[in-house]
């Protein structure tokens, strides 16, 4: 799209350089040309990735499963889903269906919130819900600078690759000191050039980063993820917290990958770092820091129930056992079996459970596994 990029070169020339942060965000949020606000169809064959949702509807069911226990939990009563970014809406679709047909009673207490910033995904999933008779269960809401569009709830917040696409500010060690990753334009293309740290707010997230990060060592920064956990905590009232997302701590993400950090395009199945490529018709994301959701958690109200391998929450919940079902239906065996195998999305994907004014709940998708044979 050249308009788009000569929309984000004049930007860049009016400041002279940008952070990465400010490029991601127009590159991915613009109103009307950013690749999540556009009609373009990102999930599945026909678009640039997969997800969870979109491999087996399984995976809802079982999510469904962990809501049904956390609803007894918390005493019964009315029960809020708020799920952020619903995509074509198949997650709440699978969670919806399955409550329904297996638990009626938690189904009449059940309510859903999606909070949706693309027009396009909210009118496919009015279609989708309108269809199946879940237009009473299901409303639309929005994150504004003061909070959520809806009242304090009693319930649960869920997101399934929402955090992994938030904008991120890029950091780089040289000679010891931390730098962090402009990006400028030449007259030809955008480049990148290297400077102080930008904002109080950045500088108080570099300080968690270890102290012996590896020379040019690149990590990513998202201030925006606290915010979000912030007005999270600020709108539930009492229940729990579901993030599923590719990422780790800390730590791992600054031994385990490279240099480059974990920043990635996706576009139509393949993975590249031409992150100035293509602008609006890719994706671009980096792992998520489950040590900062944690962190930023207990300081607004947030505690840490437990953080898993997705593949531990599913098994957990019982996933072998969907499994045994498939029998010989060696198309369902695999699909299944991608959403756990660590060479899938078994091990990448992480389960992050947080709750909040519950002492201390004991969940099914976190109970050990040493019982489970694979």
């Amino acid at each position: 799209m050249e308009l788009h990029r000569d929309l984000i070169i004049e930007e860049v020339n009016k400041k002279d350089k940008i952070t990465f942060a400010e490029f991601m965000q127009m590159a991915l949020y613009h109103t009307k040309y950013g690749y999540y606000n556009s009609d373009k169809e990102r999930v599945g064959r026909f678009g640039d990735y997969y997800t969870s949702p979109a491999v087996h509807r399984v995976f809802g069911e079982l999510i469904a499963k962990q809501l049904e226990e956390m609803w007894r939990i918390m005493g019964g009563g009315q029960f809020t889903v708020v799920e952020l970014g619903a995509n074509r809406g198949w997650l709440c679709q699978d969670i919806l269906s399955c409550i329904q047909n297996t638990w009626p009673e938690f189904y009449r207490a059940v309510r859903y919130i999606i909070v949706e910033s693309n027009p396009y995904a909210k009118r496919k999933q009015e279609l989708l819900f309108n269809s199946l008779g879940f237009k009473e269960k299901v409303a639309w809401h929005e994150l504004t600078p003061d909070g959520f569009t809806f009242d304090k709830i009693q319930g649960c917040f869920l997101s399934n690759e929402f955090f992994d696409a938030l904008p991120v500010h890029r950091l780089r060690t040289k000679k010891g000191i931390l730098k962090e990753v402009y990006v400028s334009y030449n007259g030809n293309d955008f480049w990148e050039i290297e400077d102080e740290v930008s904002g109080c707010d950045l500088k108080h997230y570099a300080e968690a980063l270890p102290e012996d990060l590896k020379e040019v060592q690149e990590y990513e920064v998202c201030p925006d993820s606290g915010r979000w956990i912030q007005f999270i905590s600020d709108a539930l009232q009492c229940g729990f917290v579901i993030t599923i997302d590719y990422g780790d701590s800390i730590d791992n993400l600054c031994y385990r990958y490279s240099n480059g950090g974990t920043l990635r395009c996706y576009y139509k199945h393949t993975v590249n770092r031409d992150f100035y490529k293509r602008i609006g018709e890719q994706d671009i994301t980096a792992h998520v820091d489950f040590t900062n959701l944690m962190n930023t958690g207990r300081r607004w109200g947030l505690e840490t129930t437990g953080f898993v391998r997705q593949s531990h929450f599913l098994i957990a919940l019982g996933m072998l056992d969907r499994l045994d079902k498939a029998h010989t239906d060696t198309e369902t065996i695999l699909k299944i079996k991608n959403l756990f195998h660590p060479e899938g999305m078994g091990d990448v994907f992480k389960v992050l459970i947080q709750h909040k004014h519950i002492k201390n709940p004991q969940v099914s998708g976190l109970k050990a596994l040493q019982s489970i044979k694979m």
